[in-house]
């Protein structure tokens, strides 16, 4: 996976603001989540499967800077459409 794929795939979810990238374990497989750790939904969105422990946490690594980079380009964004939705009586 690629920055523009790790992009669009959590551009498909505008309502939700991914904080953190986790691993879950399960029996042999590891995988890997985008989490909205604001949230009391605990929302998960799967990103994809390592092929073992070290591999989870390069992943981790490199997912967890990709989604600080795109939250930033996100906070600009937000605020504008924030501005526009202001209603003035």
């Amino acid at each position: 996976m690629n920055f523009t794929q790790f992009e669009a795939r959590i551009k498909q979810w505008p309502a939700i603001t991914f904080t953190t990238i986790i691993l879950s374990r399960h029996c042999h497989d590891y995988e890997i989540y985008a989490i909205d750790d604001n949230s009391t939904v605990n929302t998960r969105l799967f990103l994809c499967q390592a092929e073992n422990e070290n591999h989870a946490s390069l992943l981790i690594k490199q997912f967890t800077l990709w989604l600080m980079k795109f939250n930033a380009g996100q906070r600009p964004a937000r605020g504008q459409r924030a501005h526009n939705d202001t209603v003035i009586i």
